[in-house]
């Protein structure tokens, strides 16, 4: 590669090198239009998809998993709600009252406004109000300025939705960690995670679609408009290699050869970090395009060979995915296929309105939004039920493998006090090893929870934000009386949980029956829910002096 460019993240080899001029070079001598029937029918098999699962991924009680239906999906209907309204849970008040949403914590955000990026990008009005909160989702994230990191990495989702809800920026400053900085200084620091930061969240596409859209639109930040160009042109270089392997994937299919080392098709995977699963194909592609159709509503050059790779990409991927969909474990892996869907969808939008001759607006990017309550049929001989083993051939692709499930024995537990629980007081979500219990009324950060150890289970109280870190004192004290309540079980406080914030655990043995675990956490809720549904009543969530959470490790194409 020349050495001349803004920004590029890989180190190619000889044979990758010529593969990737090859394909450059092809783009612009045979420019490839987008196949728009095709493209339509893979966003409604997409749509068909997601109706399977919605119900069960809002069941994991998630802000990130919430912010992914929308970012693919857009602002959807299910049960005469919206999407939006989903946000209201993960709603807290400061001191003030004033409504926010908690960054990079586990009780609202992942990565710094991620959701409110989400939102902005599925075209919503940012003065659409949400009806239990009694204010729009503009002010909900103008109010969350507490960032909850100090890597300048983590911003792109913020520059994103801030350059459409605060283009004329205000004087109050946002926090990294206890750095206080303005728009300017966010973008300072963004720009240099860009130049020399690792290569996370997505890929940086995030954060290039930030600086971008924040540069065109945001007052004062002109200056960075420069910058964010280059490295919008490294990041649509790589479309150059995903059609390589695509074209590499098509030369072996036909030849009946592997794909196994030393070919190219595994040496291009290698490098971009996707192996065979198509997955992450659809993922990776689906990052860029969004990238392209974003940067280019906010009025940056796209050349025509990009252009051209995108629909030489998105029609390549369009004739394959739809065989292996089927066979995918959705529910697991809908983000990898929500990013992919915003991504054609506003493909076919920019098409659209080039072929117009107008720019894309925020109509245009709301017009993907699926109502899940009424949703057309698939033209007749489509389907998606699964029938015989996915084609898979020569590990030309595989899917990604399906998660171990919960074990047989802690679903029957939370089986039996699904059975018998209150109104309000569900077991939330829908996760492998654990379920939480408490009212909307509580901080979500102190609930009930069902834990399950492998062979032991608890029934536990916990502590998980610095909003309740106050309730520490008063929810020991009832350790006692928890355990004169039941004199056989093992009851305890555990004052290391949650960074010392602490939780009281009640340990039921195992071959303890089901049933009897799922009473006794009705029973710890009898004894316990008054008061602290009293001290509950009386707390509320700061806006600053909230500890940073350290970054999770994942694996190279999980985010979120």
């Amino acid at each position: 590669m020349t050495d001349d460019r803004f920004w590029w993240p890989f180190e190619l080899s000889p044979r990758e090198e010529r593969a990737f001029l090859a394909f450059r070079e092809r783009m612009r001598r045979e420019p490839c239009t987008l196949d728009t029937r095709s493209t339509q029918l893979a966003a409604d098999l997409l749509a068909h998809a997601m109706a399977r699962h919605v119900a069960d991924v809002l069941e994991r009680d998630s802000l990130p998993h919430l912010g992914h239906i929308i970012n693919g999906w857009g602002n959807a209907r299910l049960g005469k709600r919206t999407m939006l309204e989903g946000l209201e849970r993960f709603v807290h008040r400061d001191e003030a009252r004033r409504p926010f949403i908690l960054q990079r914590d586990v009780e609202g955000e992942f990565h710094p406004w991620q959701s409110f990026a989400y939102v902005v990008m599925a075209g919503v009005e940012p003065g659409l109000p949400l009806p239990t909160v009694g204010t729009s989702f503009r002010e909900i994230a103008l109010n969350s300025r507490q960032l909850n990191v100090t890597d300048g990495i983590e911003l792109g989702h913020q520059l994103y939705a801030l350059a459409y809800l605060e283009p004329e920026p205000r004087q109050a400053p946002f926090f990294m960690g206890q750095q206080a900085l303005d728009v300017r200084g966010l973008m300072e620091q963004a720009v240099d995670a860009h130049h020399h930061g690792g290569f996370q969240v997505c890929r940086k596409v995030h954060l290039t679609e930030g600086l971008c859209t924040a540069a065109a639109r945001i007052r004062g930040l002109e200056s960075f408009r420069e910058p964010a160009q280059g490295f919008l042109e490294g990041q649509l270089d790589i479309l150059f290699l995903l059609g390589a392997v695509l074209e590499q994937v098509e030369a072996l299919s036909a030849s009946g050869a592997p794909a196994e080392p030393g070919t190219l098709l595994h040496e291009l995977r290698d490098t971009l970090i996707i192996d065979n699963l198509l997955e992450n194909h659809c993922y990776y592609a689906g990052h860029v395009i969004e990238l392209a159709g974003l940067a280019h509503m906010a009025g940056y050059a796209i050349s025509p060979e990009h252009w051209s790779a995108m629909a030489f990409v998105a029609n390549r991927l369009n004739q394959i995915f739809p065989r292996y969909l089927p066979h995918v474990t959705f529910e697991e892996y809908f983000l990898h296929f929500g990013h992919y869907r915003r991504a054609i969808t506003l493909l076919l939008e920019v098409e659209r309105a080039r072929a117009e001759g107008r720019p894309v607006a925020l109509a245009d990017l709301a017009r993907f939004t699926v109502d899940f309550d009424h949703l057309p049929a698939l033209p007749e001989g489509v389907s998606l039920e699964r029938v015989g083993p996915p084609p898979a051939q020569d590990a030309l692709f595989c899917l990604a493998p399906t998660p171990p499930g919960g074990r047989p024995g802690f679903e029957q537990i939370v089986a039996h006090y699904t059975r018998q629980a209150r109104p309000l007081l569900e077991a939330r979500g829908r996760f492998n090893h654990f379920r939480r219990v408490g009212p909307p009324s509580w901080p979500r950060a102190l609930h009930y929870e069902l834990l399950d150890y492998g062979e032991q289970v608890g029934a536990e109280i916990h502590l998980e934000s610095e909003a309740v870190r106050p309730l520490s004192e008063r929810l020991r004290a009832l350790t006692e009386r928890v355990a004169r309540r039941f004199p056989g079980n093992t009851v305890e406080w555990d004052s290391d949980w949650s960074r010392q914030r602490g939780r009281l655990r009640l340990l039921f043995a195992p071959q303890t029956p089901p049933e009897t675990v799922a009473a006794g956490l009705q029973a710890l809720i009898d004894e316990t829910y008054p008061e602290l549904d009293a001290l509950a009543s009386n707390l509320v969530v700061p806006l600053s002096e909230r500890p940073l959470v350290t970054s999770p490790s994942r694996p190279a194409l999980s985010s979120h």
